[in-house]
C-alpha cells in the first residue's frame, strides 16, 4: 500500500496549484510511510510466573532485540535462565504458575562434550602423572564432584570409571566418591607389556560415571564394551621403557655441586646425595660439614674413583644437631682428560638414614647445611652454607591438587557491593590412591589481583568489586612444603553501563480511568459535611498514568591475559544477563513526582514531567546505568482488551548449546473446553491508542473495575480469590463454545454517573469458537443485548460478594432496570468516560489519507478552473467604436537602430496609404520634423504606429516602435468608401517635439510641416 501511495505520487496535477498540491502529497505520504514504517505492537506473553528452585546461583538471559517466538501470543511464554552452579545434592525445580494453577519439572541434566549427552553430575578430573615407567606402572587420576555440598552417606554419590586405552590393550578401574571431600583417586597399573615396545608411547585416559552398588556401597564390576563412546576424556599419559632420575643439583660454590633426590622420602628409608667436581679443580684437601637434626643420620661417605680421592668420616653429636665432618685427600694424580674443564663428574657418595616414627604420620621436613672449608680459606668464607630441606613422610605424596567449587566465577560485585567467594581446599595424593586434606603451612598467591584475588588462609578465591576486568584461565598458586599446584578459573566481568529496559518510555494519562487516592503534589481539600457522596468520591480520585515494566539487563564478558582488545562474552555477544534482582534495591528515579518504581519492576506515572530512572553504585557515587523517560499529559485510550483463557498450565523444559547450564521453559495455557464446575483464569492485556500494549498485571487490582458476562443465563459464577486476577467458575456449558465479555471500568469509588460506560472491552471463547462469520458484537455498556449472565469483580463488591442474594452474579435485565431508573434520577458530566473507540488498523489509515489527498486535489483543480475562467473573461479587449478614448489593453514596444528596417515594417502594416497622408512628406539633410500614422484596412483590426527617431550628425541612435492594436468598429459611416481604413490616432508629442522629430528626418517645407500638424491634431 505504501509503495502504491508513492507512486501515484508521481502522477499530481500541474497548474497554478500544482506545487502546493504536490507540497501536500508529499506531507500526506509522508505520515503514511511513518505509519507503515512504525515498529510493530510489543510482544504479548501469557504473563505465568517461571521461576527455578533449589538453584543456588542462577539468571535469567534474554538476546539483544530477539524475542522467543513463544513470547508473541496471548497462550504462552517463554524464558531462558542460566544456572552456573552445579547441582550434586538434588536436581533443581522449574515452577510455572498462573493462579491457581501451577506445574513444575525437575531440570533436565547438563549436556557435556563430546557426545552431548546428559550427565547428572558435575565432575573435575585431574591426571596426577604425566608419564610412567616400569618402575612405577601406575596412573593416578583425581575425580571431585563439583558445586554445592551434598547429603551424607556413601549410598548418595556415584562411582567414577577410568578407561585407559592403548595399542596393546585397555585396562579399567574404578573409585567410589568420599562423602567428606568430594573425590576419589584411581590408581590404575598398566600391564608390563605396554612398556616393551623399545620407545615412549601414549595411552588415553577416559571416564565413565555409574551409581554406586547397591548394599556396600563400592563399585561394581561395570561394562567395557561401551567405553569408547560413552567415555569422557581426561587426557593421556606417556609410558617411558626406562626410569628417568629424579633429582636436584644446587651448586656449593664454584667448583662443587650437589645432587639430591627430588622425591619425599619415607621413615627408614636409605638415601643418598652426589657431590660432583669440576675437571678444572685443583685442590687437594676438601672437607665437607654437614649438620642435620634428629632423626636423619649420616651413614658413610663413599668416593666415586678411590684411586684418586679418600674419604674420613667423623660423627660429632650435640642435644639438638649432629655434626659430620668429611675429609677428602687426593690419593693421585689425575690423569689426562680430553672433555672439557667445566664437565662434572661424580667426586662423591653420601649415605642417609631416616629413623621411624618421626613424622607422626604428617609431612615434615628435615633441614642438612653443608658447608665445604678449604685448607688456609679466609674465615668470612665459613659463614657460607647451603642449606636442603629433605621431605620426610610415612605416606607416599605424589601430588598437591587444589579442589574448588566452581571453574568458573560471574563478578556481580560491582552490582551489588558483596564479595563473590569460591571455596577452595588442598588436598594430596598418596601412593593407593588416598587422599588427605592440607590445612596448615599453605602458601597462595594470584597471578593476576585486577581479576581474582585469594583470601589470607587460602581456603577461597574472591571478587571484591574493585576487580577491573574479567578473564579467562586466570591462574592462582598454591604451594604446601616442597610441592606446588595451580588452578585456573574463568572470571565473568558485567561491562556497564547498564542497559535499562523500559516497556514504554512515555507514559501519558489515560483517558476516563481514575483511581482512588488525592491527586499526585495537591493536597486533598476537605469537604463539606453537607456534600453529595458522588462529589467526595470524585474529590478522592486521582488521574490514571500508563505503567511500565522495567527490567535491568547487562553483558558479561572475560579479557584476554595477554592483554588484547577481543573479549570473550558470556553465553555470547548477543546475550544479555537478567540483574534486575540484584540492581533493585539501588535503582530509583531522580524526581519521585514525577514517577515512581514499585517493587524494582514497575515504573508508575505520577505526574507530568521529564525524568530518569538510575542505579547507583552500593561501592562509590558513580551511576552504573541511566534511562530517561517522560510522564505527558497527552491522553490515551484503552481500544480493547485482549482475553486468554486459562484452564491449566503445561510446562516444557530445553537444554541450550551456548552455555552447558543454559535452560529455556515454555508454558502454554490450556484452554480446552471447560467441564461443569472448571476454574477459569482470565489472562488480560491492555491495548493503548498509542500503539502499546500492557499486562494487567502491571496495575494494582484495586484500580481495576472488572466485569465478566456470558450471554447464556447461569453459565459463570464467580470464583474464589486465590491470587488470580479475574476468574469464574463455568457452572454450565453448552455443545459449542462459551463466549465471555470482559469490560473494564474505572474502581467503583471513582465512576461518575450511573451509566458507567467501560474503558474498553474484550471476548474470550472457552472452547472452541464458532465458524468465523460476523463477530460477536462486544458490549459497550451494561445494559446492552440480551438476557445473560454477569460476574463483576471491583475492590468493595468482590469482597462483600456483590449486591443480591447472588454474591456478585446477577442478571443484565436487572442491571439494566437499574440503570434506566438511575438515568431518570442524575445525569452526571461524563466527557472522559466516552466509550473506547474501535481500533483502525494500518490499511484503513492508509486508504483514508489517501482518500483525503483525492479530495483535496479535486476541490484544487475546480477552484483553479474558477478562477482561471473569471480572469480571461475580464482580459476581452474593449469595444473601439463606442469609446474611442479608452486605453488600449496591449502596448508592443521594439527597439532597433536601423532605420531602414523600421521603414520597411511600417511600409508592411501601411501598403496603400498615400504619400501626403501615411508618410513624411519632406526630406532634409539637416533637420525636420516628421509623423507617421499607419492604417489598417477596416473590416478587420486596425491598427495605429507611430514612430519617433532622432538621428545626430555622424551617428545613429536607436528607434523606438510604439503599436497598439484596437479593434475596427462595428459598422462603417456611410459615407466612408469601403476601403478606407479606421484610424484611431494617439497623441505621440507636443509641437516642438513633432518639429524636432521632422528636421532630424529631412522635412524642409514649413507650410507642409504646419498643414500636416494641424491634420493630426484635427484627428486626435
Amino acid at each position: 500500500m505504501c509503495a502504491g501511495m508513492a507512486g501515484r505520487a508521481a502522477a499530481a496535477p500541474r497548474g497554478p496549484g500544482g506545487p502546493w498540491l504536490c507540497l501536500l502529497v508529499a506531507l500526506a505520504l509522508d505520515v503514511v510511510r511513518v505509519d507503515c514504517e512504525q515498529d510493530p505492537l510489543d510482544p504479548v506473553y501469557l504473563p505465568a510466573a517461571l521461576e527455578l528452585l533449589d538453584a543456588p546461583e542462577h539468571f535469567r538471559v534474554q538476546q539483544v532485540d530477539r524475542y522467543p517466538p513463544a513470547n508473541s501470543s496471548l497462550g504462552s511464554r517463554s524464558e531462558t535462565f542460566l544456572l552456573l552452579q552445579p547441582w550434586p545434592r538434588a536436581q533443581p525445580l522449574l515452577r510455572a504458575s498462573y493462579p491457581p494453577f501451577a506445574t513444575q519439572q525437575v531440570v533436565p541434566p547438563r549436556v557435556t562434550e563430546p557426545h552431548q549427552r546428559p550427565v547428572p553430575w558435575d565432575v573435575r578430573a585431574v591426571s596426577v602423572e604425566a608419564a610412567v615407567t616400569p618402575a612405577e606402572p601406575h596412573a593416578r587420576v583425581l575425580f571431585h564432584l563439583k558445586g554445592q555440598d551434598w547429603p551424607p552417606g556413601p549410598g548418595s554419590l556415584p562411582c567414577a570409571r577410568l578407561h585407559a586405552i592403548h595399542p596393546a590393550g585397555t585396562a579399567h578401574r574404578a573409585c567410589h566418591f568420599q562423602p567428606s571431600l568430594g573425590a576419589c583417586v584411581v590408581e590404575l597399573e598398566f600391564p608390563s607389556h605396554w612398556f616393551s615396545q623399545g620407545s615412549s608411547t601414549r595411552a588415553e585416559l577416559a571416564y565413565t560415571l555409574e551409581p554406586a552398588a547397591e548394599g556396600s556401597g563400592g563399585c561394581g564390576p561395570g561394562g567395557e564394551e561401551d567405553a569408547r563412546e560413552q567415555a569422557l576424556p581426561v587426557g593421556s599419559v606417556e609410558l617411558r621403557p626406562r626410569t628417568p632420575p629424579r633429582y636436584q643439583e644446587v651448586p656449593l660454590d664454584e667448583a662443587v655441586t650437589l645432587r639430591v633426590p627430588d622425591v619425599p622420602v619415607r621413615p627408614g628409608q636409605l638415601f643418598s646425595a652426589t657431590l660432583l667436581l669440576r675437571h678444572n679443580f685443583t685442590a687437594s684437601v676438601l672437607t665437607l660439614r654437614i649438620k642435620v637434626k634428629k632423626g636423619l643420620h649420616v651413614t658413610a661417605a663413599r668416593p666415586a674413583q678411590p684411586s684418586l680421592w679418600t674419604a674420613k668420616l667423623d660423627r660429632f653429636k650435640a642435644s639438638k644437631h649432629h655434626t659430620t665432618l668429611i675429609t677428602c685427600h687426593r690419593a693421585g694424580p689425575t690423569g689426562p682428560d680430553s672433555s672439557s674443564p667445566l664437565e662434572l663428574s661424580e667426586f662423591l657418595s653420601v649415605d642417609f638414614l631416616v629413623e621411624n616414627g618421626t613424622s607422626g604420620g604428617v609431612a615434615v621436613t628435615r633441614p642438612v647445611t653443608w658447608q665445604l672449608e678449604y685448607p688456609g680459606q679466609a674465615p668470612e668464607a665459613e659463614k657460607d652454607k647451603m642449606v636442603w630441606e629433605i621431605l620426610v613422610s610415612e605416606r607416599d605424596i605424589r601430588a598437591l591438587v587444589p579442589l574448588a567449587k566452581a571453574e568458573e566465577l560471574v563478578n556481580t560485585a560491582p552490582l551489588t557491593g558483596e564479595p563473590q567467594r569460591v571455596p577452595v581446599r588442598l588436598v594430596t595424593v598418596d601412593g593407593g590412591g588416598a587422599l588427605v586434606e592440607v590445612t596448615e603451612h599453605i602458601g597462595c598467591e594470584s597471578a593476576n589481583t585486577q581479576v581474582l584475588q585469594v583470601s589470607e588462609t587460602c581456603d577461597a578465591v574472591f571478587v571484591a568489586g574493585k576487580e577491573s576486568q574479567g578473564a579467562r584461565g586466570v591462574r592462582v598458586d598454591f604451594w604446601w612444603r616442597r610441592l606446588r599446584a595451580s588452578l585456573r578459573l574463568t572470571v565473568w566481568a558485567p561491562l556497564l553501563p547498564l542497559r535499562i529496559e523500559l516497556t514504554d518510555t512515555t507514559l501519558e494519562q489515560v483517558r476516563g480511568w481514575r483511581v482512588p487516592g488525592p491527586a499526585e503534589g495537591v493536597p486533598e481539600p476537605e469537604a463539606p459535611a453537607v456534600a453529595e457522596e458522588a462529589e467526595r468520591r470524585a474529590r478522592g480520585c486521582r488521574l490514571q498514568y500508563q505503567r511500565a515494566g522495567v527490567r535491568f539487563l547487562v553483558p558479561f564478558a572475560a579479557h584476554p591475559l595477554d592483554g588484547g582488545r577481543r573479549l570473550t562474552y558470556l553465553l555470547g555477544p548477543d546475550w544479555l544477563l537478567d540483574v534486575s534482582h540484584l540492581v533493585a534495591p539501588h535503582a530509583r528515579v531522580q524526581d519521585p513526582r514525577v514517577a515512581s518504581l514499585e517493587g524494582g519492576r514497575v515504573l508508575v506515572g505520577r505526574e507530568p514531567g521529564v525524568t530518569s530512572i538510575e542505579v547507583r553504585s552500593p561501592l562509590s557515587d558513580s551511576i552504573l546505568g541511566e534511562q530517561a523517560l517522560a510522564v505527558t499529559d497527552d491522553k490515551v485510550s484503552v481500544l480493547e482488551l485482549r482475553v486468554q483463557p486459562v484452564m491449566g498450565i503445561s510446562l516444557a523444559l530445553s537444554r541450550g548449546t551456548a552455555h552447558p547450564g543454559e535452560v529455556t521453559a515454555t508454558c502454554w495455557a490450556q484452554s480446552a473446553f471447560p467441564a461443569p464446575k472448571q476454574e477459569v483464569a482470565l489472562s488480560l492485556w491492555l491495548s493503548f491508542s498509542d500503539r502499546t500494549l500492557a499486562p494487567a498485571e502491571l496495575y494494582d487490582h484495586h484500580d481495576l473495575g472488572l466485569s465478566v458476562s456470558a450471554e447464556e443465563p447461569g453459565a459463570i459464577l464467580p470464583a474464589e480469590e486465590r491470587g488470580a486476577l479475574l476468574g469464574v467458575v463455568v457452572s454450565g456449558a453448552g455443545a459449542e463454545g462459551l463466549p465471555l465479555h470482559v469490560a473494564l471500568h474505572p474502581p467503583e469509588p471513582c465512576r461518575r454517573g450511573r451509566h458507567r460506560v467501560p474503558l474498553a472491552s474484550g471476548t474470550a471463547w472457552l472452547g472452541l469458537p464458532p465458524a468465523p462469520t460476523l463477530a460477536p458484537a462486544l458490549p459497550s455498556s451494561p445494559a446492552r443485548s440480551s438476557p445473560a449472565t454477569e460476574a463483576s469483580t471491583g475492590r468493595k463488591r468482590w469482597e462483600a460478594g456483590g449486591v443480591g442474594d447472588r454474591g456478585g452474579v446477577r442478571g443484565k435485565f436487572e442491571l439494566a432496570e437499574e440503570e434506566a431508573g438511575g438515568e431518570e434520577e442524575e445525569e452526571e458530566e461524563a466527557e472522559e468516560m466516552v466509550p473506547a473507540p474501535q481500533r483502525v488498523t494500518d490499511l484503513e489509515l492508509g486508504m483514508y489519507a489517501l482518500l483525503g489527498i483525492f479530495c483535496l486535489a479535486i476541490l484544487i483543480f475546480l477552484v483553479n478552473g474558477v478562477v482561471f475562467v473569471l480572469r480571461y473573461q475580464r482580459k476581452e479587449p474593449p469595444d473601439g467604436a463606442a469609446d474611442p478614448a479608452s486605453p488600449q489593453p496591449h502596448n508592443w514596444v521594439w527597439l532597433g537602430t536601423d532605420q531602414e528596417e523600421l521603414s520597411r515594417q511600417l511600409d508592411r502594416q501601411s501598403p496603400g496609404l498615400p504619400k501626403g497622408e501615411g508618410g513624411c512628406p519632406c526630406e532634409s539633410g539637416g533637420g525636420g520634423e516628421a509623423l507617421t500614422l499607419a492604417q489598417a484596412p477596416s473590416g478587420g483590426t486596425a491598427g495605429s504606429s507611430s514612430t519617433l527617431a532622432r538621428k545626430e550628425a555622424g551617428g545613429r541612435r536607436k528607434r523606438v516602435e510604439f503599436v497598439t492594436f484596437a479593434p475596427a468598429p462595428p459598422a462603417q459611416p456611410p459615407e466612408e468608401p469601403v476601403g478606407a481604413p479606421a484610424v484611431q490616432s494617439i497623441l505621440v508629442a507636443g509641437e516642438e517635439d513633432i518639429r524636432w522629430v521632422c528636421e532630424d528626418m529631412g522635412l524642409k517645407d514649413p507650410e507642409e510641416l504646419r498643414s500636416y500638424m494641424e491634420r493630426i491634431r484635427g484627428s486626435s
